[in-house]
């Protein structure tokens, strides 16, 4: 996607001027500060089998070997920097860390030989941090603050033509120690930094807003974002400060934060609150229904409870009254089973005539 959107970009920058300044490590994929350890990602992608992974240093125009990866033979690093250069322990992505001097400041390049994709180049430049602050001002404030939620699309809305002729168009993202180039767009050439190949959309139509879209972002993508756009009647830079909800940003924007861009595929503030509300409304009639039913129940069981102990206890006491009477007349009507009993008895003994033949 990242290349038709090249090509579509590209397609509408026949207005670009011819002669445009190139800037030094404009087209470098990463360019660090130089610190005491400097880790260099090379973020091999895994989409292709690895063949191998090399690194080197350029120096005048001449490639010094530093280090190499082989899946199946391991690493090995050359002996001018076995000192100063080790492997991260997930060596199959191909970062290293470099012990840095003065003398470790320059170019480097990694490159992935792959099955399939053929071989892959990531550029990096690491300079002496004075340059590095004087080239990329640090605590500059931000034009627009923007959230992202991980594992969504986020887009960058750097700002209208309004018919100006474009000369540069240059996307960038910037940290402490990390300047990443993102798209540079000139009529020229147009270059798209390493690890935003398979990511980036660029939108550009005459007239219309110059934006950018990031897909499937995570917290790897928070940071400082810049927009420099060069025209025929000036140029202009914009700021994009973007976190993670719910994380303080050590940035002041520009703006008050009502005035946030939401990043595509994030949820519209009032929406979620009233998804809250809906919930705590659907919550409240659940839990008042369940307290109902328990409340039937028990009042049942209770009334069942006393049912039983009230018959019990009409059941003794009408046979507390039968032994009673039994007790007072044996013969009276009101023990007609004693009474019923006797008359059987006599029933039983009824004199009868008997003949005798003599």
């Amino acid at each position: 996607m990242s290349w038709l959107a090249c090509y579509l970009f590209c397609s509408g920058l026949l207005l670009l001027h011819k002669d445009v300044a190139c800037e030094e490590y404009q087209n470098v994929d990463s360019t660090m500060k130089r610190q005491d350890v400097v880790v260099l990602k090379c973020a091999y992608p895994q989409m292709s089998k690895m063949i191998q992974l090399s690194w080197v240093k350029n120096i005048e125009g001449v490639k010094h070997k530093i280090a190499v990866y082989n899946p199946s033979r391991g690493e090995h690093i050359f002996p001018l920097y076995n000192q100063s250069v080790t492997f991260l322990s997930t060596s199959i992505s191909g970062d290293i860390q470099l012990r840095a001097t003065a003398a470790e400041e320059g170019s480097y390049q990694c490159s992935i030989n792959t099955f399939l994709e053929g071989v892959l180049l990531k550029q990096f430049a690491v300079i002496n941090p004075d340059t590095f602050k004087a080239k990329f001002a640090k605590g500059q404030a931000a034009d627009t603050q923007v959230l992202l939620v991980p594992d969504n699309s986020m887009t960058l809305s750097c700002g209208y033509l309004d018919g100006d002729k474009v000369v540069q168009l240059t996307w960038q993202r910037v940290t402490e120690e990390e300047i990443s180039m993102i798209a540079n767009f000139t009529q020229s050439q147009s270059f798209i930094g390493y690890d935003y190949r398979r990511r980036i959309q660029t939108d550009y139509m005459p007239h219309q807003n110059i934006s950018l879209t990031i897909q499937n972002v995570t917290t790897n993508d928070v940071g400082m974002y810049s927009c420099h756009v060069v025209t025929s009647n000036g140029k202009w830079t914009k700021l994009f400060d973007v976190s993670v909800e719910g994380e303080q940003s050590d940035v002041p924007p520009r703006i008050h934060a009502t005035s946030q861009v939401l990043v595509e595929g994030q949820s519209d503030p009032s929406k979620a609150v009233t998804d809250i509300t809906m919930f705590l409304i659907i919550g409240a009639v659940a839990f008042g229904s369940l307290v109902l039913v328990i409340s039937v129940v028990i009042v049942i069981c209770v009334k069942r409870r006393k049912k039983r102990k009230r018959n019990k206890k009409q059941f003794k006491k009408g046979i507390a009254e039968r032994n009673y009477q039994r007790r007072a007349n044996p013969n009276s009507y009101a023990a007609p089973d004693i009474y019923d009993r006797a008359n059987s008895r006599a029933a039983g003994y009824q004199e009868e005539s008997i003949y005798a033949n003599l």
